[in-house]
């Protein structure tokens, strides 16, 4: 990804944070700012300290989110202009040289991504 696209990116994340943190899920700590692991593990012990908490605790990991994840559904779901979320969806990715089509997924690397998948949770 040339650096232009990446400082473009890297501005379009800076003004959607705020709209992706107050739509994420309260409890989600992966890519979030200022939240860590040890924020996660703080979470996990004061809901199973109580008398009557859960017994077992589910970790999940969506297998290939970022490899996957259906270009409509998130020009329908993530708060930003289509155009530009379009034109990052469908720029490719280049292996040896050659350009292939994006037709699912987010870009690779691209820093733009944590914050669109905020927006979806």
């Amino acid at each position: 990804m040339d650096n232009f696209k990446r400082a473009m990116q890297a501005l379009y994340a800076l003004a959607l944070n705020p709209v992706a943190e107050t739509l994420a899920d309260p409890n989600s700590y992966g890519f979030r700012p200022k939240r860590s692991a040890a924020d996660a593990i703080e979470q996990c012990f004061n809901l199973l300290a109580r008398k009557n908490s859960s017994k077992w605790v589910l970790e999940a990991d969506i297998k290939a989110c970022f490899d996957n994840i259906n270009h409509d559904w998130l020009m329908k779901h993530v708060l930003m202009d289509k155009t530009i979320l379009s034109q990052w969806l469908k720029s490719g990715y280049m292996e040896n040289g050659l350009l292939h089509a994006t037709v699912a997924g987010t870009p690779q690397g691209g820093n733009i991504t944590p914050t669109t998948m905020l927006q979806t949770t």
